[in-house]
């Protein structure tokens, strides 16, 4: 099976699917044109997105594609509707993001509680 990510991906899951067999290709930079030209290229099964936009013209370039994961919450990134009419399975990483949303929300209690808002405000 081969694999594109073609976005930030962590290297211990690469490692781990390398590990598992699969044939995994990594260009972080690829969007828009460049990734239409490499998904051509390569013919993957696979293709794994974090914030990188997929359109139809995308999926079009690749007739073996079966899977699109974007590894991350939530399919704004993928034109889903379009996979779907072509049979191409969508997947997401659910909850991948939630000690940054908790870090946040103890951030901004915190701040509420010292007041930080109004003492730069103050200071200004």
């Amino acid at each position: 099976m081969k694999v594109l990510v073609a976005d930030q991906f962590s290297p211990a899951g690469m490692e781990e699917m390398t590990a598992a067999g699969i044939e995994v290709t990594y260009d972080a930079g690829l969007a828009g044109d460049a990734l239409a030209a490499k998904l051509a290229e390569l013919q993957p099964e696979v293709l794994v997105v974090r914030s990188t936009k997929v359109p139809a013209a995308v999926i079009d370039a690749n007739a073996n594609l079966q899977l699109v994961v974007r590894a991350g919450a939530g399919y704004d990134t993928i034109d889903f509707a379009y996979c779907s009419t072509k049979g191409i399975y969508v997947a997401n990483c659910p909850g991948k993001n939630a000690n940054a949303v908790s870090e946040l929300a103890m951030g901004l209690i915190l701040s509420i509680d010292r007041r930080s808002a109004e003492g730069i405000n103050m200071l200004k």
